[in-house]
Parts: C-alpha cells; structure tokens; sequence
C-alpha cells in the first residue's frame, strides 16, 4: 500500500488506496520536496561506503529537512510502509531504496516498478490525475526509464518481482537498514519528457511561445518531476507559483479573478498550459519593448526565474523600465546574454539562463 503525504507547515495528508481521504488545512504550505508517508529518516551516513552520485543524492535529500539548506524540486521521496524509504532522483537517474528487512525491500522494489498500474497501491483515476499514468497505454511511470537485468521494461508482476530478487542478491548493509540503489537508463529523462510533448504543442500553439523553449524549461525546473514542489509553494512540471504566474494567467489570459489551487497545478496539462500562458505574458506584457527576438527569449528565460523587475535592476539600480529597456535594445545579442549570465543580480538566474539555453538545442524537433 503507497502512502502519500506531502509535509506542509499545517496538516495536510493525501492518503491512496482504493479511496482517497483528504486531510487538509485552510493554509497549504509544503516545507520539503514530496514527501510522501511517514519513514525512517536516513541518520548517520557515511558518504564513503556509496558511489559518487547516490552519495550526492543522500547529501540533497537530507539537505530537504534543513530550510537553510537548497531545495531540489527534481527528488521525489516516498514509502510503501513505514518500514522503507524510497528516493528518486529524476535528474541524475537514481532510485535509492532501503528497508529494515529484504522482504520488506523487496516489496518496496515491486511496487515502485509497478505504482501506477497495480490498484493496490494507488487508484488510476488518482493516477491519471497526477499525470502519472499513460491513458493510451497504460503503463507504469518508470516504463522504459527503469529496465530490468535482461534490458526489458517492466510492466507486470512477475518481472518486477524477476528484478527484485536480482537486486536484492547486490544489497547491502548499513545503519540496520538493507539498501539498493536502482539505475536508471543514460536516456531518462529523453522518455520523461516525451510524455509532456502532446500537452507543450497544444499549449505553444495557444500562446505563441517556442515549444524547444518550453520543454528546456520544464527540465530545468523539475527534470520531468510532475510532482515537484519547493520551499516558495512552486508546483508541478514547470515550478507554477499560484499566488504570482497562476493569478497573472487567470487575470490577463482568462479574464477573471482566481488563485489555482495544487490539485489544478500537479496536472501536467494545467500545469504546461498556465507555464506557458505565462510566458506570453511576460513577452508580449512585462519585458514589451524589447526589440530583438533573441534578447527577448533571454530575457523571458531569466524573468521566469528571477522575475522582470529583477531584470531592470540588474540594468538600472533604480529598476527603472524605460532605462534598462533602453540599455537592452542598445546592446548586441551576444553582449545581453554575457550580461545576463554576469551581472544579473541573482546568481541562481544567471546559472538557470545557461542551463535553459543550453537544454533547447535538445528540443528543437518538437
């Protein structure tokens, strides 16, 4: 059975099995990334005994409990008992398991090859709702990103438990707790992604935006994580804030008044078309006045980060518009990029430009 809890500063517990019980309070505010059930905290790790990557994952993830500490909105944790604890990492490709006994873990290893199809662990209306469930197919989430030790995906039952028994002859020991670590293909994220395509298409059209564009985004943002949510209450594929994008959407594109609430955000669909309405908003309302299409896209790309007025900061002490777009539409498209990814005022957004403008060579087939 998948308990699912996502840990909030008031209560706030979503609980699948065959039903759905629903225990929230007025204000929803998550502290660290989806944690999903109540499980043994990892203690005591001695980063030595792992390789280099699952060590940097367990350095993140305990990092997630210290509101001091960075968020990484691309890790997932979650249980299928108390007695297991299963983290995924959808941007290096890992899935870390521990559990206090081998049957336990094994148990543990099924039900995360197999979670989005077995009715036993979480209903397919609940699925399909989170985006975790392929209505054509109908395959688990991890299909094809997880193989099994012969090289297959894993659909069925009897695979998933193939697999568990072979990687529970690689188990090990430590802290009283047996672990494995699952690995995904060097492709992952390739297969994470193409889920989304149909959903960016139809929102690019909509809004006139570049669909390379939008999907180097999302994998900046969440590396395909539907269920992603940081520190600052952003949800979802594309990190939507309610309370700034989400309103700015429902204001200036649908023409009314509203705040969306989580549910509405953790649906891939809601979630890339309100992202991608936004963008338009800050193209064709927040940064207008940029002349050139190239400097443009840069700066949509920092302000969906950092925010436009941090944008005219970063050109004019003063933050005043007229002047910073002044200062843009007098420099050469290369001279803006140097500029922004130099002497943006936020270090976070200089990073997040070239990682996004790099990512978009990957999609530009789309």
């Amino acid at each position: 059975m998948l308990y699912i809890r996502f840990i909030q500063q008031k209560k706030c517990k979503f609980l699948f099995n065959d039903r759905i019980e629903f225990f929230m309070d007025y204000r929803i505010s998550i502290v660290i990334a989806i944690l999903l059930a109540i499980s043994p905290v990892i203690h005591s790790i001695d980063f030595e005994d792992y390789d280099e990557d699952v060590a940097a994952l367990l350095r993140e993830y305990q990092n997630q409990s210290n509101p001091e500490q960075s968020y990484t909105p691309s890790i997932l944790s979650y249980s299928t008992a108390k007695t297991s604890k299963t983290i995924v990492d959808f941007e290096r490709g890992i899935i870390y398991m521990n559990a206090s006994t081998p049957e336990t873990l094994r148990d543990a290893i099924i039900d995360v090859v197999l979670t989005q199809i077995d009715p036993s662990v979480i209903d397919a209306q609940t699925a399909i709702d989170f985006g975790l469930i392929n209505e054509e197919t109908n395959k688990p989430f991890f299909w094809g990103q997880v193989l099994d030790h012969k090289g297959k995906p894993i659909s069925s039952r009897r695979p998933a438990l193939d697999f568990a028994n072979f990687l529970l002859r690689k188990k090990t020991f430590s802290d009283g707790r047996f672990e494995v670590t699952i690995r995904m293909i060097d492709a992952h994220k390739k297969i994470a992604g193409a889920k989304y395509v149909s959903f960016v298409k139809a929102a690019c059209r909509e809004y006139s935006v570049s669909s390379s564009l939008v999907m180097a985004i999302m994998e900046t943002e969440s590396s395909f994580n539907p269920l992603a949510r940081s520190r600052s209450n952003a949800l979802g594929l594309m990190q939507v804030k309610a309370n700034t994008a989400g309103r700015d959407y429902f204001s200036l594109i649908k023409g009314y008044k509203h705040t969306p609430s989580s549910k509405f955000l953790y649906s891939p669909k809601n979630n890339i078309e309100v992202a991608t309405g936004y963008l338009n908003i800050l193209s064709s309302r927040y940064l207008r006045g940029i002349e050139d299409p190239k400097k443009l896209e840069y700066a949509m790309i920092s302000s969906y980060n950092g925010g436009a007025g941090n944008l005219w900061k970063s050109l004019d002490k003063s933050g005043n518009k007229t002047k910073a777009l002044k200062r843009i539409n007098q420099m050469s498209t290369k001279q803006f990029y140097w500029f922004l990814t130099n002497r943006h005022i936020r270090q976070e957004t200089r990073e997040y430009l070239k990682k996004v403008n790099d990512r978009k060579s990957k999609y530009t087939l789309i």
